[in-house]
């Protein structure tokens, strides 16, 4: 590691909760950091660190590597948004270097304290998360979610059986017309719901091997499989007991929303599979029932509903990362998960499956943004990168009730 240079003020802008304040105030800071290079392979926190700094890379390449050796790539350009990296104490990744990266590490009460001297902090729940020192927190939900991630005490949900046997199939070396059909023939009520997509139920005629081997050479493998794990998905949250369906009532509404917006726009732009688009808007939040469950064994905190809101918005995509991979869930869908809620994620980069996401999850909280929390609507990169106009944007939004109802009966 090797200390290159004091930052200049336009790379500390490029903070969000500290990109307006004065040119003194951030001159000020300034001279208390240094800019730092890792060579590659070098890293740049491991895993357990308790050190309070916030971790930014100014540009280059890191790949974050989990305790179960999943990796993530983040890579940033030199005009790119900064955003904390590896924020969970005790951290819960090695961070290391591919090629030179350079990068800042900032004192947790320093930046809180200049941040406090910002406007774009006001009200801002997000940017608490940014600076919330857990270790002072002994009470916070948050805090307790940390540690049961890093212990391995988080009990993980199973998928009901039809979408565990169908994932294996799926994932394996050969996806087989045959072994699919084995497997729905032992299913009686989802083979129903593919040869009702695919208009063969009503076939007198047939046997109900010959009915769901012909739906799925009708539907394809990959609709056949998007629909399985959304109609298991459906099925996991519906049997949810009473008291937690009334607590993740808001957020299932939201992820419908964005399946079904998912699937419009998958469509429209022609992009991806509308099947695969919509399974992976249904599923890009899908941590919250964890996390719902543990508040539930927390309710000694005597949480408020913004404390509540908070651990969600921190620790969703963590675990919904952590669940969809317990899942065997293809890469494409655990990167929406983790990354659909930045929406200044890579604007230079090619759209992608999480973009396409990142756009319905817009859409869709834009419905209920009444606090005008989001960024306006010309300055998220992925709606421009799939040219989408405000008239089409009006339109999915529209047409997302009826979708919407028609994602339902693949679950009811």
């Amino acid at each position: 590691m090797t200390e290159i240079q004091i930052p200049d003020t336009s790379l500390l802008r490029r903070i969000k909760a500290i990109s307006d304040l004065s040119e003194d105030h951030l001159i000020a800071l300034a001279n208390q950091l240094k800019v730092l290079t890792a060579r590659d392979r070098e890293f740049l926190i491991k895993t357990g660190s308790n050190e309070q700094t916030s971790l930014y890379v100014t540009r280059g390449k890191v790949s974050l590597i989990a305790p179960d050796d999943k990796t993530k790539i983040i890579a940033v350009d030199k005009t790119d948004e900064l955003r904390p990296i590896a924020q969970l104490r005790p951290c819960i990744y090695d961070v290391k270097a591919i090629g030179r990266v350079d990068y800042l590490k900032i004192d947790r009460q320093t930046l809180v304290d200049y941040a406090e001297l910002s406007e774009a902090v006001a009200d801002d729940i997000s940017v608490h998360s940014l600076f919330t020192n857990y270790d002072d927190e002994d009470n916070s939900i948050v805090s307790h979610l940390y540690h049961n991630l890093m212990d391995k005490s988080i009990m993980l949900p199973s998928l009901p059986s039809v979408a565990d046997r169908m994932q294996k199939i799926y994932k394996g070396k050969s996806t087989s017309l045959d072994s699919m059909v084995q497997v729905l023939t032992s299913y009686p009520d989802v083979s129903r719901k593919i040869n009702n997509v695919a208009r063969f139920a009503k076939k007198s005629d047939l046997s109900a091997t010959e009915k769901i081997r012909r739906s799925i050479r009708h539907l394809g493998i990959l609709k056949v499989y998007c629909l399985i794990m959304t109609y298991a998905v459906g099925k996991l949250v519906n049997r949810l007991p009473d008291e937690h369906m009334q607590r993740v009532s808001s957020f299932w509404d939201h992820s419908l929303n964005v399946a079904a917006l998912s699937r419009i726009l998958a469509k429209k732009t022609g992009s991806f599979p509308p099947d695969l688009a919509m399974l992976a808007g249904l599923v890009h939040g899908i941590g919250v029932l964890v996390i719902d469950d543990r508040l539930l064994d927390h309710r000694d905190l005597m949480l408020d509903h913004l404390e509540i809101d908070h651990a969600i918005q921190v620790m969703r995509p963590e675990i919904s990362s952590l669940l969809l991979r317990k899942w065997d869930f293809d890469d494409e869908l655990i990167l929406a998960a983790e990354e659909c809620g930045e929406w200044q994620r890579k604007p230079d980069s090619p759209a992608d499956l999480c973009d396409l996401i990142l756009v319905a999850n817009y859409y869709s909280m834009m419905q209920s943004d009444r606090k005008h929390t989001l960024p306006q609507l010309d300055s998220v990169p992925a709606i421009e990168k799939f040219e989408i106009t405000p008239e089409q944007s009006i339109e999915a939004i529209k047409e997302s009730a009826i979708v919407r109802k028609n994602i339902q009966k693949i679950f009811a």
